[in-house]
């Protein structure tokens, strides 16, 4: 069994790895390590785990394998290169980093320590994204042409912390990943548009701290992407996409079924799913148990690092976009 520390038990931890890693067959949790060392304490007494008071203390024993960093996005360079300077596997919550030059960096020591970076976009693992990139590999759509997608969720602004608080990289960048993982192309360029809204509800375009991103994205192949992200759900999580091709439409998290195939002859197909939350819900996910796997077999992730980057790219060109108002090409 694998030994993992979480760093970092906020919400994502909670809600997530924490309880996948309590039904893993491979990994279990070790320990915890929290900035305050009360709640790595709560933490330990409830899971019963080791709580760490220092992360020099995680790096030195011996008994961990692997760490999973749910730190805020801006420590994650910070978090993730001592890791596997320490000789940890590191499981890397999303986004990546907060630039390029980050995420190169973390790629290095990924190379110069011989251990696993995997980053964490679970999104690819809910069971209609699943079926979904199935149902595209198979041709059931024919060619793709186009994808209208969006994601939502009820998240309050920080104002003050903008680098962590964002519409465009904290979430958007899950739909970037998500596309790239059904498309298997790599993005051209994208023209984006970044707001906040005001205590009026009235939206104004900001450099940064946005609740709605918005982006047309171009793809090497000539497929368009329209992509939206929003912190303003506040009614329910939203996680629909429409994927356009040659043969029909595949919808996402329809109001009927979780996957529908609505095909040009003229027959919709439904894929009811067993265990498929509503959107109100967190879906747990196989996340953590493909890292795991990568790790007993000595497999590359499924998610690399050079994944983990392309995302980084697309969301600082979706800032620039953003800033100077035109098209940026990658």
């Amino acid at each position: 069994m694998i030994g993992t520390v979480i760093i970092g038990s906020g919400e994502i931890a909670h809600t997530r790895h924490i309880p996948n890693l309590m039904r893993s067959s491979l990994g279990y949790l070790h320990g915890v390590y929290n900035r305050n060392y009360q709640h790595s304490k709560q933490d330990s007494e409830k899971f019963g785990c080791k709580a760490y008071a220092t992360l020099e203390e995680v790096w030195a024993d011996e008994a961990v394998d692997a760490v999973i960093v749910c730190v805020p996005a801006s420590a994650h360079h910070e978090y993730v290169i001592a890791a596997l300077e320490a000789k940890k596997h590191v499981l890397c919550e999303k986004p990546m980093a907060i630039s390029t030059k980050q995420a190169i960096e973390m790629i290095d020591a990924e190379q110069r320590s011989g251990k696993k970076l995997m980053i964490s976009y679970n999104q690819r693992y809910y069971q209609p994204h699943l079926k979904a990139k199935e149902l595209l590999d198979q041709g059931a759509i024919g060619t793709v042409l186009n994808v209208r997608s969006s994601i939502g969720l009820p998240l309050p602004l920080d104002i003050n912390d903008p680098d962590n608080s964002n519409a465009a990289s904290e979430m958007l960048s899950h739909r970037i990943d998500l596309l790239r993982h059904f498309l298997g192309v790599e993005v051209e360029g994208v023209f984006a548009r970044l707001t906040q809204a005001n205590e009026m509800g009235v939206n104004r375009k900001v450099d940064l701290g946005d609740d709605t991103a918005m982006a047309i994205i171009t793809y090497q192949n000539g497929i368009m992407a329209s992509l939206a992200a929003s912190r303003l759900s506040n009614n329910f999580n939203d996680r629909t996409t429409k994927i356009f091709g040659t043969k029909g439409c595949m919808v996402l998290y329809g109001q009927k079924a979780p996957v529908t195939l609505e095909l040009a002859n003229g027959e919709t197909v439904y894929f009811h799913l067993p265990d498929v939350p509503s959107q109100r819900e967190v879906e747990k996910t196989e996340i953590n148990e493909a890292f795991f796997q990568c790790i007993v077999n000595n497999t590359e992730p499924p998610i690399r690092s050079k994944d983990g980057l392309e995302v980084v790219r697309v969301v600082e060109a979706i800032y620039k976009s953003n800033r100077e108002e035109r098209y940026i090409y990658i």
